[in-house]
């Protein structure tokens, strides 16, 4: 028998098949005629129900489970972490297969054929804007001088289309406020009178991408303008709103009605805008002297995933792939040389090849609070003498950052007693018959050098605090969205959590960079630098 938590499998001494046979007329047989044998059954009854309950104490602050895995009426009235509403009916996709098109189509209602694709079919019937909204301003896109002859065209060219676009505008220290304009595009048509040439103005088109953002558009034709876009995006990602309550947000505060498809097509193409960011973020991230590291498990339909994120001072790169070597190793050697910096990380076995490591005390000391908290005496001591050795150090590392160097000076030599003695009480306990006591042994004996590593530079950080923390808010999101549901919606919320962390991290608003990099990709220009940390001056 196996008692099951999450991912994993804790091994019981009874299995299913033979408790199924225990019942009393069993037991009162054993009493009668053997009781050493029912010595024998009582002592293993104990120790299987002893190792339920320790796992079953298990939390957060005694073990390495996650913080978002306490159900929301076990959670401390001081926990920071409220529970999430889960709108389950809500569409709160990252992306899907639909198409990128300029006109807002109905959704219809699928059938009960398991064959067909959710949303609008392909041949269906498209409606327009129901909505008339009016017009604020009027923007012409007259003809070049012609591409033959360079005779002006302004005499004899012609509207012949034109395009409706929706955008907010930002205010700033000169002129507070928000406001939304309604702007109708007018492109031209001409034939040269010199030489008959036809020319014509046109909206920039971004050629197909065929590889990640298939169907996914890029284009200055759209009905949705590069401020009012940002800010679907940042209400979706940085906000956490679903796509619906981001429809009842924009008709609340602006009066505008924009589709669910809408909606949808606007975050995909912020996407791609965004794409080339990535690389940006990968070669200033290996140039850190220091890396947090830390992952933690995203859906995607039923395929289960990871998200990654690998964070600096300055720089945060989110990934969604496997739990693998493989992922690991192509960030780090995203450019010619590699990442050569310092590498902050918890236990998992694809980063002890690194090495340049330093490891994460708080899942160590949670691990030995759960070894404190066993219900066997000789694990429980075992727990509680590692849990005061762990404190002990923690106490001279904190003096020596306080202390006149700063935590700059190696203070290992002064601790050799105290890591002496865990290391002897490691040695002991490495072939205990409790599995939690055997493996945490085992763990400080495999990452010594890693774990105590900090002893030689106290001023190092002890946690790989900056991580969690970076992921945290895209686990809450993953709550309310459940995950993303393609390949394609994975990697845009990759994009979408590097490009607002590294904002946030440099002092600058994830959401006018987002509206820079989407006004400039629609024109069919490169992508702004990422920020430093100085602020860009914002133009409307």
């Amino acid at each position: 028998m196996c008692l099951k938590d999450n991912n994993n499998t804790l091994p019981m001494i009874l299995t299913e098949q033979e408790l199924l046979q225990i019942d009393d007329a069993f037991i009162r047989q054993l009493c009668e005629n053997n009781p050493d044998a029912l010595a024998g059954l009582s002592i293993n009854l104990v120790k299987d129900l002893k190792e339920a309950l320790e796992r079953l104490s298990q939390n957060p602050s005694n073990s390495s489970k996650p913080s978002g895995s306490c159900a929301p009426w076990d959670k401390r009235p001081d926990n920071s972490d409220e529970p999430v509403i889960q709108d389950v009916a809500d569409d709160n996709t990252i992306a899907d297969d639909s198409s990128n098109d300029a006109t807002e189509t109905a959704t219809t209602t699928p059938t009960t054929n398991s064959n067909q694709q959710p949303g609008r079919q392909p041949g269906s019937q498209g409606f327009g804007r129901t909505q008339k909204l009016a017009v604020t301003d009027v923007e012409h896109h007259h003809c070049s001088p012609c591409s033959v002859c360079n005779c002006d065209l302004g005499a004899v060219e012609k509207a012949s289309t034109g395009f409706y676009s929706l955008n907010v505008h930002f205010g700033d220290a000169n002129c507070v406020g928000i406001h939304l304009t309604v702007t109708h595009h007018f492109y031209y048509t001409a034939i040269c009178p010199g030489c008959g040439l036809e020319n014509r103005s046109l909206p920039h088109r971004a050629a197909p991408d065929n590889l990640d953002w298939v169907n996914v558009g890029l284009s200055e034709w759209r009905l949705i303008g590069p401020d009012l876009a940002a800010l679907i995006v940042y209400l979706s990602m940085d906000m956490r709103m679903t796509r619906r309550q981001v429809i009842r947000f924009l008709f609340d505060v602006f009066g505008i009605k924009i589709s669910l498809g809408s909606i949808q097509n606007c975050i995909v193409e912020s996407a791609r805008a965004l794409a080339p960011v990535e690389q940006q973020l990968a070669e200033d991230l290996l140039h850190e002297s220091m890396l947090h590291v830390d992952e933690t498990s995203h859906p995607e339909a039923i395929t289960r995933l990871w998200l990654w994120v690998f964070i600096s001072t300055n720089t945060a790169l989110f990934q969604i792939g496997s739990r693998s070597k493989e992922l690991f190793l192509n960030v780090l050697d995203a450019t010619a040389t590699g990442y050569e910096g310092w590498l902050m990380s918890d236990g998992y076995k694809v980063y002890r090849d690194y090495p340049r490591r330093l490891r994460c005390w708080a899942h160590l000391k949670r691990k030995a609070i759960g070894l404190a908290e066993s219900y066997d005496q000789s694990v429980k001591d075992a727990g509680q003498a590692i849990l005061e050795h762990l404190n002990q150090l923690m106490d001279a590392i904190q003096q020596a950052r306080e202390g006149p160097n700063q935590g700059k000076q190696s203070i290992a030599s002064q601790q050799q007693e105290i890591l002496n003695a865990l290391r002897q009480l490691c040695e002991s306990t490495r072939d205990s018959p409790h599995a939690k006591a055997r493996a945490l042994a085992r763990e400080f004996l495999n990452d010594w050098d890693a774990i105590f590593r900090v002893l030689e530079h106290p001023a190092w950080p002890l946690t790989n605090n900056e991580a969690e923390r970076a992921l945290r808010h895209w686990v809450i999101l993953r709550k309310i969205s459940q995950g993303t549901r393609s390949p394609q919606g994975s990697r845009a919320l990759a994009l979408f959590a590097s490009v607002i962390a590294t904002c946030r991290l440099r002092g600058h608003s994830p959401l006018l960079y987002i509206r820079d990099v989407i006004r400039l990709r629609r024109k069919g220009e490169d992508v702004p630098r990422l920020p430093d940390s100085v602020l860009i001056q914002e133009g409307v």
